[in-house]
């Protein structure tokens, strides 16, 4: 049942000793779900993760090609990640592929469990154990920590945080920022306009803007395009829903393009403006439904709901799904079931353990193993079930007063 007193639970406010005896079972189930992690982390890179062709180091290994590379990145040659994410991998990039794996994996653990305390800031502890009992499934084969989108996640996550706190130019840096390391959380900026966050607004253009210049100056104007297009690629990522349904029908013609595995099928012109078109429709929905929540109802509308509706339209209406995309629903999966919402708790639980199970079976699933791909469409259908749920919720926040 979703709680519809305040719309979403916040922070408990205590005298000191009273909040050491409320919060010390909380504080010591962080600490066994941050441990678990560190277990996994360093198994992994006594695992031989650095060896070639490993699944897991193949980020890795494409962050150092990059720096590698002479020239300036998207000036000279092509790069997917947007430039903050380019000055993060920059900044942790060790003389070795093991000693970047092991500062990527300090980097990313670090974000994560920053999330998690931007959550128990914003919303409480229950958000914050919430989202890391969401993502502990990825223990069991570790390939978040090993990536980079616990970046764009905690500056979102600390966006909206900072935003329910009031701090307004805080919370427009975190989102132009956000931005910056990767593109989804522009589908999440019609927050500030419906909550009217003036002075949020005029951060993150004057943010974007110096940023946006900045990267302009530097490598020129084809950024953009490089990263929408992930370096040029043209087939459907055999994760993706339609891309697992053509790469059932023909394995064989799938290829790696651009370092991720995408089938034989082409990617017309028509399907990306179709795909960009449902995805603008269901966030323009999204934010409507939200702004027009009940009171009781409207925080957690705007700060969970509509969220994750137009994290998953673009999970679901993408070429592309890679397993660490799935990381972008999680806080806001927590957000809702730590608000008394579990069918979305389990559908986001169920969602991790399987993304897991994808990664882990890769090498199988390229092939055309049915046990591999089989749990793939598994996936996408909870995916879009989920999309479904999280829908029906923001459409029943006005009608009813209770859901």
């Amino acid at each position: 049942m979703i709680q519809s007193s305040s719309g979403i639970a916040g922070p408990e406010t205590t005298s000191r000793p009273g909040w050491l005896a409320r919060n010390r079972v909380p504080a010591l189930v962080v600490a066994a779900l941050v441990g678990l992690r560190v277990v996994s982390i360093v198994v992994l890179l006594r695992s031989g993760v650095e060896e070639p062709f490993t699944i897991l180091g193949g980020d890795a290994r494409r962050y150092m090609e990059i720096l590698d590379t002479p020239g300036t990145p998207y000036r000279d040659f092509p790069v997917e990640y947007p430039p903050l994410t380019l000055a993060l991998v920059a900044l942790i990039r060790q003389s070795t592929l093991l000693g970047t794996l092991t500062a990527l994996a300090i980097s990313q653990l670090a974000l994560e469990i920053g999330t998690a305390a931007a959550l128990w800031w914003g919303w409480g502890r229950r958000s914050s154990i919430a989202y890391l009992l969401l993502g502990t499934p990825m223990v069991l084969f570790p390939f978040p920590w090993v990536r980079i989108d616990f970046l764009s996640v905690f500056l979102v996550v600390m966006a909206f945080a900072a935003m329910r706190k009031g701090r307004q130019s805080l919370s427009g840096v975190a989102f132009a920022m956000s931005i910056f390391a990767k593109v989804w959380p522009v589908a999440l900026l019609p927050v500030v306009v419906i909550r009217r966050q003036w002075r949020s607004a005029a951060t993150i253009a004057v943010t974007g803007a110096a940023g946006l210049l900045a990267w302009v100056w530097w490598a020129g104007t084809d950024g953009l395009s490089q990263i929408s297009s992930f370096r040029g690629a043209n087939g459907w990522q055999i994760e993706s829903i339609p891309g697992i349904l053509f790469h059932i029908a023909d394995p064989d013609a799938t290829r790696v393009e651009q370092g991720a595995w995408r089938t034989g099928a082409e990617m017309y012109g028509w399907a990306r403006t179709l795909l960009l078109v449902g995805t603008i429709v269901v966030v323009t929905w999204a934010w409507f439904r939200a702004s027009r929540a009940a009171a009781g109802f409207r925080d957690i509308a705007l700060e969970a709901y509509a969220p994750l509706a137009c994290t998953l339209a673009l999970l679901v209406l993408a070429p592309i799904i890679s397993p660490q995309y799935i990381l972008w629903i999680m806080p806001f999966a927590a957000l809702a079931a730590a608000n008394g919402d579990r069918l979305i708790g389990w559908l986001a639980l169920a969602v991790s353990a399987l993304t897991t199970f994808l990664i882990a079976s890769i090498h199988a699933q390229t092939a055309g193993a049915r046990w591999a791909t089989y749990p793939v469409v598994a996936r996408n259908a909870l995916l879009v079930l989920t999309g479904i749920v999280v829908l029906q919720r923001l459409w029943r926040f006005r009608a009813t007063s209770s859901v």
